[in-house]
């Protein structure tokens, strides 16, 4: 029976590969036509002047440098969308060949399973790109590169903020002896992507990235504007982009980011100490969105590697819950055109995906908390 469990996992993982490959051709095709997403990404690489300084940017300087770089060798909106999904494939072989590197098959093939219904998304945004270089550095982490794993960190809020919550894996002491706390090395890199980004972006660029261009309501799919569309409708409309509801502000944003960031960094860090990595990930990063006044269905991307990892750490429920998560995100996604008109349906698959964020992020901190200090021994790559 052992041996059939390795050879399953092997199936799986290419046989899950393998169904990504026709809904990326598929997706291609899609970026290709006009679509507002692409249109934005295409307006910020070949507009002219600086982002950020003479015009309004929501990405992060990584992205914001891809666009530009694609967008001078693409030569036309449709070569350009398809350039991006092209990006994106490779993202997705790489967080694959990342999870096989550092935990094994079975992880690969549970990240690739589970992203299989919302991976036709995931190939039309630009989450995948931050989702790669976190995984590769959190892979590098357990591999003991720790180094490349500083490096890695820091390289990947080029992209988005959000990997910068591995930070404290740094802090996790390192297993054998002679082993060093690369902090100097996380701080240096840190410092070149800060210091790239206030040469292109100054000091406004990182508010821009912060607040989706000062945006001042809630989008519908975060946890107050999914409670706001059930008992209020009248102020939804489009803006900076999404569908948004009610009223906040930018401090607001920020002070929620920062709520948010706390519980991550814990939940992350105590799950790399006790051998529970993929529950702090999900966990911790559930814990972000919950407080975030953005919860687009891309970020569930962000979700997708921690389930491989929980299931192979032995954290099942973990593993279910986040894959589950994943799941309802995809329904309420291919649901929106109803949702933004009132159907109820939608809305409670809405609130029941938000609900089972919450649940994860609580079930996550138990599992992080309740577990001995000393680390488990480690599991199989095979």
């Amino acid at each position: 029976m052992r041996s059939l469990k390795p050879r399953f996992a092997r199936w799986l993982l290419w046989t899950s590969l393998a169904v990504h490959v026709p809904i990326a051709v598929v997706a291609a095709f899609h970026a290709r036509l006009p679509d507002y997403d692409f249109d934005n990404f295409y307006t910020i690489a070949t507009r002219a002047g600086r982002p950020y300084l003479d015009f309004p940017v929501e990405f992060p300087v990584g992205t914001v440098q891809v666009f530009r770089t694609v967008g001078s060798i693409a030569g036309s909106r449709a070569n350009f969308g398809v350039y991006l999904v092209i990006v994106s494939v490779v993202a997705d072989a790489a967080i694959a060949c990342a999870l096989y590197w550092g935990w094994g098959t079975a992880a690969a093939a549970g990240y690739a399973l589970i992203v299989i219904p919302l991976i036709d998304l995931f190939f039309l945004r630009t989450d995948l790109w931050s989702t790669a270089i976190a995984t590769i550095a959190v892979a590098a982490w357990r591999r003991e590169r720790r180094v490349a794993a500083a490096i890695g960190f820091a390289a990947g809020a080029a992209f988005k903020l959000w990997p910068l919550a591995f930070l404290p894996l740094l802090l996790v002491p390192a297993r054998g002896r002679g082993r060093t706390v690369p902090i100097a090395t996380a701080v240096a890199a840190g410092l070149a992507v800060l210091g790239g980004w206030l040469w292109v972006a100054g000091a406004s660029g990182l508010y821009q990235v912060l607040t989706f261009r000062g945006a001042r309501g809630w989008e519908i799919e975060s946890t107050v504007g999914a409670v706001w569309m059930l008992v209020d409708q009248s102020s939804m409309r489009v803006e900076a982009g999404a569908w948004r509801i009610g009223t906040t502000s930018g401090a607001i944003s920020v002070l929620l980011f920062v709520l948010g960031g706390i519980p991550t960094l814990w939940m992350i860090w105590r799950g790399g100490r006790t051998g529970h990595l993929g529950a702090g990930w999900a966990g911790g990063l559930s814990s972000l969105l919950v407080l975030s006044a953005l919860l687009s269905p891309q970020y569930s991307a962000w979700l997708a590697p921690a389930s491989g990892v929980a299931w192979v750490e032995g954290d099942k429920r973990i593993a279910v819950l986040t894959g589950l998560a994943v799941f309802l995100t995809n329904l309420v996604w291919k649901s929106f055109n109803p949702l933004v008109h009132g159907a109820m349906v939608p809305l409670a698959t809405l609130l029941a995906r938000n609900v089972l964020l919450v649940v994860l992020a609580l079930d996550s901190a138990r599992v992080v908390a309740s577990a001995q200090r000393e680390q488990r021994p480690e599991p199989p790559i095979a």
